[in-house]
């Protein structure tokens, strides 16, 4: 598998401007940034132009489930958090809401309509994995080539003609090293697969 056949998402409010996807275009790592009117149907048409045909699978930072009581599996009594949600100590899908339906049913459309696998991710755990304490919620446009070269240094795949701009960008640059540490076994797997799991 190359690496252009998987991108990662930073996920935001339909209209925030604040999606992202980052994608490898078989020389270096690109970012492309939604527009401020509608996130998913940005992804959607990304996915369907004839320069992304060899996507396959997409890792995207967003609940793709709720809590098993839901649905009522067995040993599940949170009404608020599903397990990975525990173990990661991450939002609850239920607070997201609206985010989370949305990514549910923007998964529904990529692996019914595009034929895509998509994939959970986490990309503070990575971070707090690979850059421990370099790594927070304030990032500025200053400190990311630092931190994109510490990445480079473990992944040699990790290559930019741009650094990222904004903590959005480096988010979904994570998400997409979470498809490459997938695609290559390196990942780790938290949760359960009947209530759900996420790819770090």
């Amino acid at each position: 598998m190359t690496l252009t056949h998987w991108i990662g998402i930073d996920y935001g409010s339909k209209t925030s401007g604040n999606t992202v996807i980052c994608h490898h275009d078989g020389q270096v790592l690109q970012f492309y940034d939604a527009d401020r009117r509608d996130a998913d149907a940005f992804i959607i048409r990304f996915v369907e132009q004839p320069q992304s045909s060899s996507i396959q699978h997409v890792f995207i930072d967003a609940p793709l489930s709720l809590p098993g009581v839901y649905t009522q599996q067995q040993g599940c009594t949170n009404f608020h958090y599903r397990q990975c949600d525990m173990a990661l100590k991450a939002m609850s899908p239920m607070f997201l809401g609206g985010l989370t339906a949305r990514a549910m049913e923007l998964r529904q459309t990529l692996t019914t309509k595009h034929a895509l696998s998509v994939y959970e991710v986490y990309p503070k755990a990575l971070a707090q994995l690979e850059l421990k304490n370099q790594y927070h919620k304030k990032l500025a446009k200053i400190d990311f080539p630092n931190l994109c070269d510490l990445l480079t240094s473990k992944y040699p795949s990790v290559l930019f003609n741009e650094y990222p701009r904004h903590q959005h960008q480096f988010d979904s640059l994570l998400a997409w090293l979470s498809g490459y540490r997938f695609i290559h076994h390196q990942h780790q797997i938290i949760g359960e697969l009947s209530e759900g799991q996420v790819v770090i």
